[in-house]
């Protein structure tokens, strides 16, 4: 496998399922190289999943005092990480990510996608502009894939 993309969330929890609609629509493209992968979160298969993957793309939730809704940040861990938005979970991708370099199991290339959240009451369903930011974070993921490491 060249390339992963882990979808982070929880479906049953409105708009913090949306790293999950996004990696199901990068499988349903059934690229060849790419593996795709749906998480909750927990580190130790995150780490297992993209330990010596040459590219990583993680799409997750996220939350925080200046947040807009349906906004789309990118960042990479030789760049600073998103300011505004934290992780919409307790425990998952900050952890994964610290934990993963000091066993020294990274993919050789994350990059990560984070999507502004309202609303992660239970329940389905995404408010209007977290459903409207679905597409836009699949094309930044399969741009990333595409770029093949530059």
């Amino acid at each position: 496998m060249k390339k992963l993309v882990i979808g982070i969330g929880n479906s049953f929890r409105r708009d913090d399922g949306v790293g999950l609609a996004v990696a199901e629509h990068i499988a349903a493209l059934d690229l060849p190289g790419v593996s795709v992968m749906s998480s909750d979160g927990e580190p130790a298969a995150i780490i297992d999943a993209w330990d010596g993957v040459p590219t990583t793309v993680v799409v997750d939730a996220a939350v925080g005092e200046h947040t807009t809704c349906g906004q789309i940040r990118r960042w990479t861990p030789d760049e600073a990480a998103v300011s505004a938005a934290t992780s919409s979970h307790a425990f998952g991708l900050p952890q994964a990510y610290a934990l993963g370099r000091a066993l020294g199991r990274m993919p050789g290339r994350l990059i990560v996608f984070t999507v502004d959240i309202a609303d992660a009451s239970l329940g389905t369903g995404f408010s209007g502009p977290v459903t409207a930011s679905v597409a836009s974070a699949v094309d930044a993921v399969l741009t990333e894939l595409a770029d093949g490491g530059a």
